[in-house]
């Protein structure tokens, strides 16, 4: 499945991975797993209450927001919990 990214998730990215190269890799993992399969149980993919956007896990705090289409992924935040909730 294709991913598109927004450029609010690159700059997201850019801002959280900003000098931690072991959390650049666990991102980069979890999206390679999100395209191969994305019901990996790892992702622990789930729908938020009420609205389009689904989320994925990175570690334990970090969150990945997407809108899930028929042809591709659309993968619009990135962050800490509390921040894309």
């Amino acid at each position: 499945m294709e991913l598109r990214f927004t450029s609010s998730f690159e700059s997201e990215y850019q801002k959280i991975t900003r000098g931690n190269n072991p959390l650049k890799r666990k991102i980069r993992k979890q999206l390679e797993l999100l395209q191969a399969n994305i019901n990996h149980p790892s992702l622990r993919l789930h729908k938020i209450s009420g609205g389009l956007y689904w989320s994925i896990s990175i570690g334990k705090s970090i969150r990945v927001l997407l809108i899930i289409e028929k042809e591709w992924v659309s993968v619009y935040h990135i962050g800490k919990h509390e921040d894309v909730y």
